[in-house]
């Protein structure tokens, strides 16, 4: 039977996972232990962008390893490992410093764009590593009662009981709010969005399923159950089709915060994988029509499974920062849901 080839993931992702396993796959609570070695023989070689790149040889750890990364570098570089008798996984670029989570691998490669990198590897070996093979868990959420949703007076309440459709792809927005505010403010903004949308557009509450601040706090949106597949009013022709997250900020040429990217990747992953959908490839959505839709009523409209307000609506949602992170959103959602 042939071995299975190393996941990469970031030790992050590794982390989150081992605390949602399934009840069913339930594993020992994982122990780890920490060895390092020193990084020899990076050298220069030629790079096709006629930039200097340096890269190590292959180098074989001292045992086998789950996680490595150059102890204290925060620079980027990019990493790849295998184990023995395995071909190479690809490179996978690291940052501010996160390690490569490999799975179990026994040699490890390092290259780096214009800086030589030097020091020493840091290597984690984590047992029970099985337990990582469940499904993303669900992530935290601040909840409705907990941004102001449920007051008695100047809360959000529904108009009706909530209406479920499908969820067959998920739509990203962002709420063009100004990108200074603080922390403790951010409830208050999800707030005031949701009075807006029900008492002077007249919908029947706020018109996303989730949202997230630049700090990667995440939102429970319309009510009925934030895994479920809520109706909501963010992508007019294809609410009961698409679940919709909105980043609060504007986008318009200020990306999204680290934070909230991996938020947002946290949150699709979890929420793709519970309506049994892929992160990538396409989707046929059925046009409803509508005054803000790019398409006629019936139309069928082929959407990447994570794709950008505008590709459907009449409007520069997200933005044109935010829609330059599209790719990189859609790769961190797909390594999440491996």
């Amino acid at each position: 039977m042939a071995r299975r080839h190393a996941q990469l993931l970031a030790l992050g992702t590794f982390l989150a996972l081992l605390g949602h396993t399934p009840a069913a796959a339930a594993s020992p609570t994982p122990r780890a232990i920490d060895f390092e070695q020193g990084l020899g023989g990076v050298e220069p070689v030629r790079s096709p962008k006629r930039e200097t790149l340096y890269r190590s040889a292959a180098i074989e750890a001292p045992r086998r390893f789950d996680a490595v990364g150059l102890a204290g570098e925060r620079r980027p570089l990019e990493i790849r490992a295998r184990a023995e008798g395995e071909a190479w996984s690809d490179w996978v670029e690291v940052a501010d410093g996160d390690p490569l989570y490999a799975g179990g691998a026994d040699e490890v490669q390092l290259r780096a764009h214009g800086w030589r990198p030097h020091g020493r590897l840091h290597y984690v070996k984590v047992s029970a590593s099985a337990a990582a093979k469940g499904t993303p868990g669900k992530p935290p959420f601040v909840r409705r009662r907990e941004w102001g949703a449920n007051r008695d007076n100047g809360g959000c309440h529904p108009r009706s009981d909530p209406v479920y459709g499908q969820v067959k792809a998920a739509t990203v927005h962002h709420t063009v709010t100004a990108n200074s505010y603080s922390e403790a403010e951010a409830p208050g903004i999800v707030l005031a969005i949701c009075r807006y949308h029900r008492n002077a557009n007249g919908w029947n509450d706020i018109g996303y399923n989730a949202l997230v601040d630049r700090f990667g706090n995440l939102y429970t949106g319309r009510s009925g159950g934030v895994g479920k597949a809520v109706v909501a009013a963010h992508a007019q022709g294809y609410n009961a089709q698409t679940t919709g997250i909105s980043s609060i900020g504007d986008h318009t040429s200020s990306p999204m915060t680290a934070a909230a990217l991996d938020a947002v990747a946290h949150f699709l992953a979890w929420k793709l994988d519970r309506h049994g959908i892929p992160a990538t490839g396409t989707i046929r959505l059925l046009s409803a029509g509508g005054s803000s839709n790019r398409f006629p009523l019936g139309a069928r409209v082929e959407v990447k499974r994570i794709f950008r307000h505008g590709k459907t609506g009449i409007t520069a949602c997200p933005g044109l920062a935010l829609t330059n992170q599209m790719a990189a959103l859609r790769a961190k959602t797909a390594r999440l849901m491996d």
